[in-house]
């Protein structure tokens, strides 16, 4: 934007990978306005402070909103913005800010819920309030949370004590003018969407109930990380990939403390009106958050996941986070209200308290911070069957235990950014030699030595340059997870080059215009070893000649049925970069090896003009990932755009000289920037006295 050019795809990524039309970058969200005017790190910080401030006091607002005083607000706002579930999302650059926002959606559906009988004036204004929110929550860039938000804002809206009907169409229009203000981003992200991998290769049941909730993942309730901490490496760190689908977690951590837990055991009633409906959700989000371990889970996958869209049911857990604010407040209001529990109540608590006790002695035994923060949450509750504190104290309890609990969470995710690393000229770079912080115990590259993930996850080493490289300037090749709006073709591609000895690579790579290869040893040739990145695991940078340049013009044609038979084409030995390319077809090998020439007038992100001369008809290749929303002009006569070598832009041309242009089609963002500009003066208009 610098330059003048609007960001709708990065040049760096994988052969252009959308920007603004993939929603997780969260590029039309105004907080990216600090990236125009701000260094790099500040920038990028600030979206991490600005979610931490916004998630505090959007649950303070929501608890306002549903009658809670201001001490019982406070406490409720310290249980959501502190749990194990809200921190956990950090890791994520978009994900933190969404969850951040939703109780700012659930406040303003609670006050349409409130004014739905009353007068229009509080009603128009917080109509207003909804749709503002909302369209935040959806440019913050996590289409599962902005659904799970707004599909609680509706059932908010039902729980109105009169007038439901009226409540429910007003959060409806509502929710339609967010839509409206997202407008730009909703345009940008149907755009490319028809062609990316969510599209046309849904999750099939088994990767979309990945990463589902075991039952020994809730003793994370008794103490956060039972299994190791996501801040260290070997056997201090993360062992418990049994209970993680045999990988990772996806979440660190679901703890939400023991004195919130505590506190509802104490201070909640079920039974009340106000509070049935919030139980019954939190109970169905958690039974959902068990995924495939569910009784039917395979009959109902297609419906939760939307046709196999979405995965994670983990992510259930954010319902649960939500649900606690209304359950949380209600509680700490009784408390400040001196509705004291009865003994029965303190005794069964006690029980807990001691069973839960001795389970963390037996079990899970923590050690260095994570013990420091189970002996404060013991102590706590133990506070609470005693001798209760006052709301205000209340909510500092909740804060200090929640903090302590996440202090291996902040040790991950808080640390300065990488240095960009050099630019390499002459060919992308090529890189399958991803360093994994929690690989899984015994396996060949598990570290038994403690040391910080976040030298990994935060610092970037050497090894990680192709998912740095931008920061420099440097272009990558093959997404190692494109999982979001990324082209199915470029996927495919990558997979089958990816299955091949190393050997056999080479000339798919080249014709990828790959230039250096990142990888886990020194390999043979072609590939010329450079530099040693990694010491002690063996990385090393390697050379690799002969790439493809960004524009080439080929005149003889091989034809592909499926992205699967691309691959086979390029590695065929009469296969020439000079002057041969695959194209999508069920027709024969077509065209003549003739040499051609090409001449670059202008080359941007999202813009080529080149002139060339083709001896016979020709196919012009551009080195940027195909998607719809590209077009294209030969001569200024508008053509179409198709699919080259699998997953890159190509535009036929007839015999001759003729000169090219490519161009991002910018009619969906100005469309949408028109749609949010009437949506935005709506919104205007219910705000006015």
């Amino acid at each position: 934007m610098r330059q003048g050019a609007f960001p709708f795809l990065s040049p760096y990524a994988s052969f252009g990978e959308p920007l603004a039309g993939n929603p997780n970058f969260g590029t039309f969200f105004p907080d990216m306005l600090a990236f125009l005017v701000l260094p790099l790190p500040s920038a990028f910080g600030l979206r991490f402070a600005l979610a931490a401030v916004l998630a505090y006091a959007g649950a303070r607002r929501w608890a306002r909103a549903e009658g809670a005083s201001r001490a019982a607000a406070e406490v409720a706002a310290a249980a959501f913005a502190l749990s194990g579930v809200y921190v956990s999302t950090w890791r994520f650059f978009n994900s933190g800010l969404a969850l951040a926002l939703a109780p700012w959606v659930m406040a303003a559906a609670a006050r349409i819920g409130a004014r739905a009988p009353g007068d229009a004036r509080p009603l128009r204004r917080a109509m207003a309030e909804l749709a503002l929110v909302s369209g935040l929550e959806i440019l913050a860039g996590e289409p599962v949370i902005a659904l799970m938000t707004f599909g609680l804002a509706g059932l908010r809206a039902l729980m109105a004590p009169a007038g439901r009907g009226r409540a429910l169409l007003a959060a409806g229009l509502a929710l339609t003018l967010g839509a409206g203000i997202a407008a730009p981003q909703i345009a940008s992200t149907v755009q490319v969407y028809a062609t990316s991998t969510r599209s046309l290769a849904p999750f099939p049941y088994l990767l979309a109930s990945n990463t589902s909730l075991t039952p020994a993942r809730l003793l994370e309730q008794v103490a956060p990380f039972p299994f190791g901490r996501p801040d260290l490496t070997g056997e201090a760190g993360f062992t418990g990939h049994a209970h993680y689908d045999n990988h990772a977690p996806y979440l660190w951590t679901l703890h939400v403390g023991w004195v919130v837990l505590a506190l509802l055991l104490l201070g909640a009633s079920p039974r009340d009106r106000g509070q049935r409906w919030w139980w019954a959700l939190l109970i169905i989000a958690a039974l959902l958050s068990f995924g495939r371990f569910l009784p039917g889970a395979k009959a109902i996958h297609p419906t939760v996941s939307l046709g196999g869209r979405m995965r994670f049911p983990v992510k259930w857990w954010y319902v649960v986070a939500l649900a606690l604010v209304p359950l949380v407040a209600r509680a700490a209001t009784r408390w400040e209200g001196g509705v004291a529990p009865s003994r029965a109540a303190r005794w069964r608590m006690g029980l807990i308290a001691m069973v839960g006790a001795a389970v963390l002695a037996v079990v899970v035994r923590p050690s260095g911070i994570a013990a420091l923060a189970a002996v404060a949450s013991v102590a706590g509750v133990l506070l609470l069957i005693a001798r209760p504190p006052r709301a205000e104290g209340l909510a500092w309890l909740v804060a200090i235990t929640l903090a302590l609990s996440d202090v291996p969470l902040w040790r991950t995710l808080v640390d300065v950014p990488p240095d960009a690393p050099p630019r390499f000229a002459g060919g992308r770079l090529y890189e399958r030699a991803a360093a994994e912080p929690h690989p899984k115990p015994n396996a060949p590259d598990w570290p038994p030595a403690e040391a910080e993930t976040r030298a990994i996850f935060r610092r970037a080493p050497r090894e990680l340059w192709a998912l740095t490289g931008a920061l420099g300037g440097m272009p990558y090749a093959f997404d190692g997870d494109p999982d979001g709006i990324y082209f199915e073709g470029d996927r495919v591609v990558g997979k089958s080059i990816d299955t091949l000895p190393w050997a056999e690579r080479a000339p798919a790579l080249r014709a990828a215009g790959v230039g250096y290869v990142v990888a886990p040893a020194a390999l043979p040739p072609p590939f010329t070893p450079m530099a040693v990145l990694g010491p002690a695991s063996g990385v090393t940078l390697h050379r690799l000649e002969g790439a493809a340049p960004s524009v080439r013009v080929a005149t003889r044609l091989f034809t592909a049925v499926s992205f699967e038979d691309v691959v086979p084409r390029l590695l065929r030995p009469d296969f020439d970069l000079r002057t041969d390319a695959v194209v999508m077809a069920s027709a024969p090998t077509h065209g003549v090896p003739l040499p051609a020439s090409s001449e670059v007038i202008e080359e941007t992100p999202t813009r080529l003009r080149v002139r060339i001369v083709a001896p016979a008809d020709a196919l012009v290749v551009w080195s940027r990932t195909y998607f719809k929303a590209w077009r294209a002009r030969v001569d200024g006569q508008a053509t179409d755009v198709q699919v080259a070598d699998g997953h890159l832009v190509g535009v036929a041309v007839p015999a001759g000289a003729h000169e090219i242009e490519i161009r991002w089609s910018s009619s969906p963002l100005i469309a949408g920037a028109l749609v949010s500009l009437a949506a935005l003066t709506i919104v205007g208009l219910l705000l006015r006295r």
